[in-house]
Order: structure tokens, then C-alpha cells, then sequence
């Protein structure tokens, strides 16, 4: 890149006097544009005039942020510096679709100097890489990959970029522990809830968690998740280990709540003497009772740091569950009643109400995804 600086302030000495329009998107689609009716219609003034104030202007207002990005700390700056390059190479490039456009823009070719730059840029990522990499805590190793990374992206397979993501990487895995769910009450309604009651399917709970987190095979992010037992198997220990406890739990007893509508028919009853027909009205009245149940609880997510106990994470995810079921009964003529009437009454009065088993189903399932979001945020880069 050294070699490069002195070109590009010879180049805003020379472009100084061009303009002052930046370029962008909105310049190259222009400027493509302008080629192609160039090389439909010919040496056109308006075309050429316009063609030379896009591509001056543009040119122009990119050497000078060039010129501004020299400045900026390294290897930040090449990720400002290559773009710009490379803008300007796509100008060179739909430039020199005309040959007539060519000879009266003189377009600059940035290819040499963009593939230099590139050059700098992974060797400056490398470098920066390679001393966050020495440091060796979880948060440098992840600097360090992410900067061997743009190191491979600037320049393919560049030096052992690679096998040093890798090593970054893997340095930086940490062993999470899932623990089983708990509970902080053990008395609703005169009921016991204990969580040994549900032992089975929080079990499942659990399991589910650790495999939907990536389990031990996780390539995504550099955790390891187990189960007390599977670490107690592997001779291992936790580096964090989760808590998931519910709180405030309240399941509330059934509430009936009644309200009472009445309805009227006319109906065909006969006919006439002169044989038109004869209505009568019926009526009946439906009582609905329409059965409520609620249930309530917070998830608590607690991440603790298993070295120094402190707390990484706390969150709090509510979450509620409510069931109504209507059934309804009449009294009166039965005719002037309309179909969901008769849906309501033939439920019946005796469906099983959901049990608190059931509550708790359905509560980890509306928070699921965003309990394994938060887990999974928590431990990530």
C-alpha cells in the first residue's frame, strides 16, 4: 500500500478541478446509462457533456475520501479503502464498454492498485489477528477470528488464515451446563406442584433445549452444551451453567361466567283458505355459560460464570395461558333456535378441564424459542 498513496495524491492534484459530486450507486447507474446510449446514438453533445460531469464528479469525490481513509487506524480503514477501489474499478470497467468513451474520459484503472491493497489489508488482519490471538481470553480469540476471517476474505486462503480461524475458535468453546427446570412454589389452589411431579417431562424440556442449542457437536457458535450427567461422564466441569426456574406460578380455579339471550322465529304452520301460508312466531331463550380458566408464570433465565460465580445473565420471560370453553342450555320451542345455538348446547357441560400438567405445556411452549434465543445470545460471540 505504500506504493499506493503517492498515486492517489497525484491523482486528487488532478482531479481537483472535476467537481464535487460523490459517487455511488446512483453515479455508476448513471454512467452506465450514459455508455449505452452513447453507443447507440454516437458522439451525442448532451450525452458527452453529461457523460464527462458523471464520471468527473464521481471520480473526483472518490479519491478524495481515498485520500481521507489514509488516515484512518489500521486494519479498520481497508474496509473503507477497498470498497471505494473497487467502485472505482466497476466505473473503469463499464467505461471501457465504449471505446469511443475511453479515449475521451481516460478512465483510471485501479485494478493493480486494488489487488495490492488487498494484499496489505489481510496482511494487516493477519497481524492484528495473530496479537489478539496471543492474549488468549474468549473475548481476543473472537476478535482474533473474526479478523483471520476478513484476512480470508481479502485474499483466499491467505497464509495459514485458516487453520488459525480454527485454532481461535476452538480456544474459545466454552462447557455449558443446562440444569434441570426447578420450581420456587410448591402451593396453588391447596395443591401441590412440585416439580417432581412433571420430572419426566421437564426432562424432555431439557433435553430438547440442549439439542435445539446445538448439544456437543455445536459448529455455530463456540459452546459445548451438556446435562449434569454428561459432564459428570466426560470427567468435566462447567465453564457457565443455566438455571431455569419458574416463578410466581398461579393456576387459577375455573370461573363460570353466565349470560342469557332469548330468540324468535316465524315459521310455516299451514295455509289459508285461499292457500297462502300461515306463520306463527316460537321463542326460546339460551343460557351460555362460558367456562374460564387462567394460569400464570415467569421463566427465570440465570446464567452464572461456574468460576467465579457471578452472574452472566438474568432474564425474565412471563408467560400465561387461558382456556375458555362455552357450552349453553334452553328453555322454550327449539325451532327458533339457529345453528350455533345448537352447537353451544350439544357440548354439554362435562369437558375435561385442562390440567395444571397441561397449563405448564402450553406456557414453555409460547416461550421456548425465545428461551433457547436468549441462551443461545448469551453464550455466542
Amino acid at each position: 500500500m505504500k506504493q499506493l498513496l503517492p498515486i492517489l495524491f497525484i491523482a486528487i492534484t488532478f482531479a481537483a478541478c472535476r467537481g464535487s459530486r460523490s459517487a455511488s450507486y446512483g453515479d455508476e447507474k448513471d454512467l452506465t446509462t450514459l455508455i449505452s446510449r452513447l453507443n447507440k446514438k454516437g458522439a451525442d453533445d448532451k450525452i458527452i457533456a453529461d457523460l464527462q460531469q458523471v464520471y468527473n464528479n464521481a471520480y473526483t469525490k472518490s479519491m478524495q475520501r481515498l485520500n481521507n481513509y489514509q488516515y484512518d487506524p489500521a486494519p479498520e480503514k481497508w474496509n473503507k479503502i477497498i470498497p471505494e477501489l473497487e467502485g472505482l474499478h466497476r466505473m473503469y470497467e463499464t467505461v471501457s464498454q465504449s471505446a469511443y468513451a475511453v479515449r475521451l474520459l481516460k478512465p483510471a484503472n485501479v485494478y493493480p492498485q486494488l489487488i495490492s491493497t488487498k494484499d496489505s489489508a489481510a496482511a494487516d488482519y493477519y497481524q492484528f489477528a495473530v496479537e489478539q490471538l496471543n492474549l488468549n481470553t474468549r473475548e481476543n480469540n473472537k476478535e482474533a477470528y473474526y479478523a483471520f476471517q476478513r484476512a480470508q476474505q481479502y485474499v483466499p486462503n491467505y497464509r495459514d488464515s485458516r487453520v488459525k480461524m480454527k485454532e481461535a475458535f476452538d480456544r474459545s468453546i466454552v462447557n455449558v451446563l443446562i440444569n434441570q427446570i426447578q420450581y420456587d412454589q410448591f402451593g396453588m389452589g391447596g395443591n401441590n406442584w412440585g416439580w417432581n411431579q412433571y420430572a419426566n417431562r421437564d426432562r424432555q424440556h431439557q433435553a430438547n433445549i440442549i439439542r435445539d442449542l446445538g448439544g456437543q457437536s455445536s459448529t455455530t457458535n463456540p459452546a459445548r452444551f451438556f446435562d449434569e450427567y454428561q459432564l459428570r461422564s466426560m470427567g468435566a466441569g462447567p465453564d457457565l451453567v443455566v438455571d431455569l426456574v419458574w416463578r410466581n406460578l398461579r393456576f387459577d380455579q375455573p370461573l363460570d361466567q353466565s349470560r342469557t339471550y332469548n330468540r324468535s322465529k316465524q315459521i310455516e304452520t299451514g295455509k289459508d283458505t285461499s292457500g297462502r301460508p300461515t306463520y306463527t312466531t316460537v321463542t326460546a331463550t339460551v343460557r351460555v355459560t362460558r367456562r374460564v380458566l387462567n394460569a400464570d408464570a415467569d421463566m427465570n433465565v440465570i446464567i452464572t460464570d461456574a468460576a467465579t460465580r457471578n452472574q452472566v445473565k438474568w432474564d425474565q420471560l412471563p408467560s400465561e395461558y387461558r382456556y375458555t370453553y362455552e357450552y349453553a342450555e334452553y328453555s322454550g320451542d327449539k325451532r327458533a333456535l339457529d345453528n350455533n345455538d345448537l352447537a353451544l348446547i350439544n357440548r354439554g357441560s362435562n369437558q375435561r378441564l385442562p390440567t395444571k400438567e397441561d397449563a405448564m405445556a402450553e406456557m414453555m411452549q409460547r416461550i421456548y424459542s425465545n428461551l433457547v434465543n436468549r441462551i443461545r445470545s448469551t453464550v455466542s460471540w
